[in-house]
């Protein structure tokens, strides 16, 4: 469903979208047959992951990545101007590359626990949106890690 989910981001398919992530997004009774809610963002979460390690390389021992969100103009988002959706992924993103999966951990079952079916959506859509955005982003082939042999 996740990799689905970001076709239709890619293919900028906005009511086919609209329409699968309501229905992740809805709180499921025992008797259906859709995928998890918390299943599919976690997906999600893992492959924005995986983009951004496969992009820039695993961090060396001891270090972690530091994620920054910018505006067109090159400043600094500050604490706040993010929806609570974009600043959950920025955080569980972050909890992830760190290495934290306590946290990462948490950050998800926080976001499965909201009951909410509108805040649920806004929470994969906006995963799912940096998903697209690093899966589109033009960067550097990752840095040459010396191996010892």
């Amino acid at each position: 469903m996740g990799g689905y989910l970001v076709r239709l981001v890619g293919d900028r398919d906005g009511a086919t979208l609209a329409h699968e992530v309501s229905l992740v997004s809805l709180i499921p009774g025992a008797d259906t047959d859709r995928p998890r809610y918390e299943d599919v963002l976690a997906w999600v979460m893992g492959a924005i992951v995986e983009v951004v390690e496969a992009r820039l390389g695993a961090a060396p021992p001891g270090e972690t990545f530091v994620l920054e969100v910018r505006r067109t103009d090159g400043c600094e988002l500050v604490s706040g101007e993010l929806p609570a959706s974009g600043a959950w992924v920025l955080r569980t993103a972050a909890a992830f590359l760190a290495d934290a999966p306590a946290e990462a951990e948490y950050q998800l079952a926080q976001a499965a626990r909201q009951l909410d079916p509108l805040r649920r959506a806004e929470t994969l859509a906006d995963a799912l949106i940096w998903l697209d955005f690093l899966l589109d982003v033009d960067l550097p082939d990752p840095p040459d890690v010396p191996t010892v042999e």
